[in-house]
Parts: structure tokens; sequence; C-alpha cells
């Protein structure tokens, strides 16, 4: 599980996704929070100019959000009219709620949002995938935060710019028991519930998923597939054949 394909590189597949904002619904049957968040930090860069905080720049937060902070007024107008701030305003306030263990409605919107993002690169891959080694799941891990993966520009709650990526394998049970659970034993607790659906799903019609996030937010669920089985099957034969046994990286940000 070394190998991968750059979804925005010229050295992997390249797909144009036109089902990326299209209605995404996963039945998510488990979650689980461990308990790796991050303290909250206060914004130490201006949004607009990327100026540091200091003793003589003070930063003043976007009063709708209460995240964006700027070193002026100035830069707070441009950062709204002419960056991104006006859209990713909302996200930075929803973004606040996530450290909550009560919020699971947000994380699940947040987990089909990304799903959404995905799945045309994560179900022909499935499909492909199916076809050579049998019943398995998608997993997706990010070494993002749930929080930070949910922002809509890849500016973070302090205003540092990250990079945000995916990295999708296939498995089966099998290969989940003896590589993946011995190096985080933490994987084992959804065990039970990964089984159940893994024997159970339709492989025409449906994907199983496993996220895990750097937070130690962990969610097991399954899917549609979309695109339909036929087509999913054509393109994992098109871009996934000649790289069978490698893993996708998806860097969500170029996408």
């Amino acid at each position: 599980m070394t190998s991968k394909n750059q979804s925005s590189s010229s050295n992997g597949p390249v797909l144009q996704n036109p089902l990326s904002n299209a209605p995404s619904t996963v039945e998510w049957i488990q979650h689980l929070e461990l308990g790796y968040a991050e303290p909250p930090r206060p914004p130490t860069i201006c949004f607009g100019c990327g100026k540091q905080a200091s003793e003589t720049i003070k930063l003043s937060r976007c009063g709708k959000c209460s995240v964006a902070a700027y070193c002026s007024r100035d830069c707070q107008v441009q950062d709204w009219k002419t960056g991104n701030h006006k859209l990713a305003c909302p996200s930075y306030r929803r973004a606040l709620t996530i450290r909550s263990p009560y919020c699971e409605d947000v994380h699940a919107t947040i987990r089909n949002e990304l799903f959404a993002r995905t799945r045309f690169y994560g179900c022909p891959y499935a499909v492909f995938r199916t076809t050579d080694l049998g019943r398995g799941f998608l997993f997706l891990q990010s070494d993002q935060t749930l929080q930070n993966m949910s922002l809509y520009t890849c500016k973070d709650l302090t205003g540092r710019t990250i990079t945000r990526s995916v990295l999708i394998h296939f498995l089966t049970l099998g290969e989940f028991d003896s590589e993946v659970c011995k190096e985080d034993f933490e994987l084992a607790l959804v065990r039970t519930k990964l089984k159940e659906l893994v024997d159970g799903y339709d492989k025409e019609k449906e994907v199983v998923l496993l996220f895990k996030f750097r937070c130690g937010h962990m969610s097991l669920g399954k899917a549609m597939l979309v695109p339909d089985y036929k087509i999913c099957k054509k393109l994992g034969q098109d871009y996934y054949a000649e790289n069978p046994t490698g893993a996708l990286q998806l860097n969500l940000d170029e996408m």
C-alpha cells in the first residue's frame, strides 16, 4: 500500500468530476471520537495581507464568524470583496461547533461533503479493486482534522495555509486485520460493524466507507455508487489498471 496516484499530478489520472456538486447521502453506521483534538489557538496572522501579529500589530476578528482576523479595516474589506472570505465565513462559523461531541449532525454533513468531492475517484477505484480482490471497503484517511477539512478555504482557524489531502485505500477485511490494525489498534473498535457491512453490501450498487481523521474522529458507513456500476467499472479499468495495487491521494484544494 505504498504507491499512489496523484489526482492533480501529471503522473497520475486526472479525472473531470461533473458530479462533485451532486447531492451525497451516506448511511452512517458507527462513529467514534477518540479524543485527539488540539486545543483551539487564536489567529496569529492577518487573513488579508498575511502580517504576523505582534505588540504593534493587533488583530481584530470578523464579527460574523469570530475566526478570521485582520490587522486593519482595509484588509478586512478587501478580503471580503476580492478574497474568498465572503464564501469562507459560514464554514468558519460551522467549524467552531465541530469540537463539541454533541454535533454528530454537523459531523455527518461534513463527511457527506467530503465523500461528494472524492466519490468520482473513489467509487471507480473500489469497483476496479473489487474485481481483483473481492469484497472490501474504501479506507479514507487525512492527516488534517475534521475541523480543517470542513473549511471552504485552505486557511485554518489561525490563518495559516494548510495542505488538505485524502489518502484512499481499498482494503479487504484480511488486509485490514493483518496490515492496518497492527499499526493502529484503535481501528479494531469498528471491526464488528465493518465485517457486517462488507459481508452484506451490494457490490453493484454500494460502497462501504471508513473515514479516519487526525483529530481521532472515525466513522463507518455505506453509500450508493456514483457514477453507476457500469460507468465505474469502465473508469476503473481506464484509469487504475496501470497501478492496480496503489492508493489514491487526492489534494482537495486542487480539485
